[in-house]
């Protein structure tokens, strides 16, 4: 019986006979813009459902959510549905990719209610939930004062809501879901969150993240005082790219370390600068150097933005991707649940990637108090945002 069950949910949209096949899905989305019917958008999610189910499936299994299905499956067409609300199909951008910021909605929201053992109020802060476990398991799962302020600061909450907030995570039955443990290159067991957001430290996981002959091959173009000062900043030899360091402990026994990142003010000390403001221009433009030579190379994405207006209600920017000088428009009203994209730039068109979808970041990252001018994000295939450098 179960696996019936199981077998009906793979085709809740499944149409007998097969309704007329075309080439493009997004056929099916233009007659239904066109005729408003639908039947179109039966059509659609006729063929579109073996993806979909592809989709889910992979959400059940990094989510802990066995069980939920075709629940989420129903959350991910809902998402669809409130993207066609907003959908223009004149700018020329598929609903595929449009869609990516709506059903992301719809799918944290689902399980941030659905969760067992823990209960939070909104997506944001079951974001927050994730983000803190993330951190918990990274500092070693302690629980002691001088941690939880580490992590407090991080998630950007107080130390006594982050108590709050961990607790209800270790109560969580399905608390390993929060983050999902690997091994590095030395054996050695760490943990990775698996929101992917790194706004903590962007530059330390984005090196994580894409250490590859690419990556190293753009930092050996930075010149030697940048080499050296990223270096120093995220923690590894300049020369041999090792994240461990030889040292003796109170035994005088020969230990492993792991290579301890330093702050502006100790690297503007090390390599003579006048200030730790100036030590920051230097790793944060070498930081940028990196990225858009990786993305003009089509080895990560970037969305650079620039800022043309704001005031206490609203802010623009401009967007431009892979740093290919085509810039399109984005505007965010304040304490809106939603972004505008004024302009569109050619590659959000052509399909593939949508990153207009930048303007989410834009909505949770940006405030009255402050209006970055200009900024670079790495952004991920799926829209999500792994890294910026500010």
């Amino acid at each position: 019986m179960k696996n019936e069950k199981w077998t009906e949910d793979l085709y809740l949209y499944r149409m007998k006979p097969a309704p007329p096949k075309k080439d493009d899905l997004q056929e099916y989305i233009a007659l239904y813009c066109a005729e408003r019917n639908d039947k179109y958008l039966s059509w659609f999610f006729h063929y579109y459902e073996p993806r979909l189910n592809t989709i889910i499936m992979q959400t059940v299994q990094e989510n802990a959510m066995q069980g939920h299905f075709a629940d989420l499956k129903q959350a991910y067409v809902f998402g669809i549905y409130k993207a066609l609300q907003k959908y223009d199909i004149s700018t020329g951008v598929p609903v595929l990719i449009f869609k990516e910021h709506y059903v992301k909605n719809e799918i944290d929201k689902y399980i941030s209610t659905m969760r067992t053992g823990c209960s939070v109020q909104s997506v944001d802060e079951y974001r927050a939930l994730k983000k803190a476990m993330a951190l918990y398991a990274k500092y070693e799962y302690k629980f002691d004062d001088e941690t939880i302020t580490i992590i407090s600061a991080e998630i950007g909450r107080s130390v006594k809501d982050t108590k709050e907030i961990i607790r209800a995570g270790i109560d969580s039955t399905h608390y390993t879901d929060f983050y999902r443990k690997y091994v590095d290159e030395d054996g050695e067991s760490t943990a990775e969150d698996v929101t992917v957001d790194t706004t903590s430290n962007p530059e330390r996981l984005f090196f994580k993240q894409w250490q590859s002959e690419a990556l190293f091959t753009a930092y050996e173009a930075l010149d030697y005082r940048e080499r050296s000062m990223v270096a120093d900043h995220l923690g590894f030899c300049p020369e041999c790219y090792g994240i461990y360091e030889l040292s003796k402990d109170e035994n005088g026994n020969s230990v492993k370390l792991l290579r301890k990142g330093k702050v502006y003010i100790d690297l503007a000390a090390e390599h003579m600068l006048s200030s730790p403001d100036t030590a920051f221009q230097i790793v944060n433009s070498a930081y940028n150097k990196l990225l858009i030579e990786l993305a003009i190379d089509e080895y990560i994405h970037i969305v650079e933005l620039r800022l043309t207006s704001a005031d206490n209600n609203s802010v623009t920017y401009e967007y431009c991707a892979d740093h290919n000088n085509d810039w399109g428009k984005i505007h965010y009203t304040f304490g809106e649940d939603d972004y505008d994209v004024v302009r569109y730039i050619y590659a959000d068109k052509k399909g593939g990637f949508y990153f207009a979808s930048v303007g989410e970041w834009v909505m949770h990252n940006i405030n009255k108090k402050h209006f970055p001018k200009y900024m670079i994000i790495h952004i991920s295939q799926d829209g999500t945002y792994l890294s910026y450098i500010v």
